[in-house]
C-alpha cells in the first residue's frame, strides 16, 4: 500500500498539489492531484477565466520528483517514508526545458509522471510531464526535459 502524500512530503496545504499516489518506487512516480474551485491562486489567476499557473504546475512535478527521493532515502536510511521529512529535505537547484501544452482548469484531474534521469551524491534530475483525459484519450499539458532537486540533510534534534 502507497502512503498518502500528506503524510510524507514536506510541502504541506495550501501548498501540496499531490492529492494520491498511483506508483512510486526508486525510479518513478505517477500521482494525480484535482484542481479544486476554492484553489488560494484563482482569485486572481485570472478572475472570470480561472486557469493554473504554470508555476504551479512545476511544482506538482516538482513534488512527485522529491516523492521518488524520499522513496530511495527511506530505503537507503531503512526508515519509513514518514520519517525522512524529519531527516532530509529537498530543495530545487534547476529547472530546464519546460513546455506548456494546454491548460488546466478548476475541477479538472491531472496526472503527474515524474521519473529519474540521474540520482547521484543526494543531487537528483527528474524528467516527466502532466496530463489529464479528455474524450477517453491522455492530453499532455504540461512536459519537462529536467527539474533537479538536491537533497539535505537537517540536524538531528
Amino acid at each position: 500500500m502507497l502512503p498518502k502524500p500528506i503524510e510524507i512530503l514536506p510541502q504541506q496545504p495550501p501548498f501540496l498539489f499531490v492529492d494520491e499516489y498511483l506508483e512510486l518506487d526508486e525510479n518513478h512516480c505517477l500521482a494525480k492531484y484535482t484542481f479544486k474551485q476554492n484553489e488560494w491562486f484563482f482569485k486572481g489567476h485570472f478572475p472570470g477565466n480561472p486557469i493554473v499557473p504554470g508555476v504551479v504546475l512545476i511544482e506538482a512535478m516538482a513534488q512527485t520528483g522529491v516523492s521518488i527521493g524520499i522513496f530511495r532515502v527511506s530505503q537507503k536510511e531503512k526508515v519509513p517514508m514518514e520519517k525522512v521529512k524529519e531527516i532530509s529535505l529537498s530543495v530545487f537547484v534547476r529547472i530546464g526545458e519546460v513546455e506548456f501544452l494546454g491548460m488546466v482548469k478548476p475541477e479538472e484531474t491531472v496526472f503527474i509522471s515524474s521519473r529519474i534521469k540521474f540520482y547521484r551524491f543526494n543531487k537528483f534530475e527528474t524528467e516527466g510531464e502532466i496530463y489529464k483525459m479528455v474524450e477517453g484519450q491522455k492530453k499532455i499539458v504540461c512536459a519537462h526535459q529536467s527539474i533537479v532537486g538536491q537533497g539535505l540533510k537537517l540536524p538531528r534534534v
